[in-house]
């Protein structure tokens, strides 16, 4: 299970653990974000930070908008262990998209400071 809390405007948040494949691991709280297809969206200072290796150019469609930025292979600690991701490049706060919930269950408690779990269904 993955946990998280209710943020006091609603937001859905849960702690992950990222890197470019080697310890350690950096702890980054992400806002679910079920809109979105990407599977995790960070800042490009967060990626840096990382090190994360650069895969190619993406074009993303955010709100009727498009754009090209770049996209970034990771590594997380996710339902069944160790994961490789593609991390995608955003201004903003960081966020986990459809394509890492695929596959799981959420359970919210919709109040401020309310739980949030993330089970695996696979």
């Amino acid at each position: 299970m993955i946990a998280g809390s209710v943020g006091a405007n609603g937001r859905l948040a849960i702690r992950i653990q990222v890197s470019d494949g080697s310890f350690p691991y950096r702890e980054i709280e992400t806002v679910v974000a079920t809109e979105s297809a990407v599977d995790l969206a960070l800042p490009p200072r967060l990626i840096a930070e990382l090190g994360l290796s650069l895969i190619e150019d993406t074009r993303l469609a955010l709100g009727g908008v498009e754009y090209t930025t770049q996209s970034y292979i990771g590594y997380m600690e996710w339902h069944h262990g160790l994961t490789p991701v593609i991390v995608v490049a955003t201004l903003g706060e960081p966020l986990i998209g459809r394509g890492l919930l695929l596959g799981s269950f959420l359970r919210a408690d919709f109040m401020a400071g309310g739980e949030v779990a993330l089970y695996s269904i696979d």
